[in-house]
C-alpha cells in the first residue's frame, strides 16, 4: 500500500474522531486559533478543521490510488 493511501485514511480518521482525540490528550478548541497578546487575531472552528483535514485526506487517497495504478501499469 502506498504511503499516500495511508496517510490520506489516517487524516480521514482524525477527521472523524478530532474531539475524542482532543478530550483524551487535554487539549481544547484554542488550539485553533492564533492569539496575540490575549487578544483572539484568527480562530478556526473544530467542526471547519475536520472539514479540512477529511478534504486532505481524500486528495492523499485520491493521488495515492493513482501513483499505485501507474506502478502497476509500468
Amino acid at each position: 500500500m502506498n504511503s499516500n493511501i495511508i496517510w490520506g485514511i489516517v487524516l480521514l480518521a482524525l477527521s472523524l474522531f478530532l474531539m475524542p482525540v482532543l478530550i483524551i490528550v487535554g487539549l481544547d478548541e484554542k488550539l485553533f486559533g492564533l492569539y496575540w497578546q490575549g487578544e483572539t487575531v484568527f480562530t478556526l472552528s473544530p467542526l471547519l478543521v475536520r472539514i479540512i483535514l477529511a478534504g486532505i485526506g481524500g486528495l492523499m487517497i485520491i493521488i495515492g490510488r493513482i501513483q499505485v495504478t501507474k506502478q502497476k501499469n509500468k
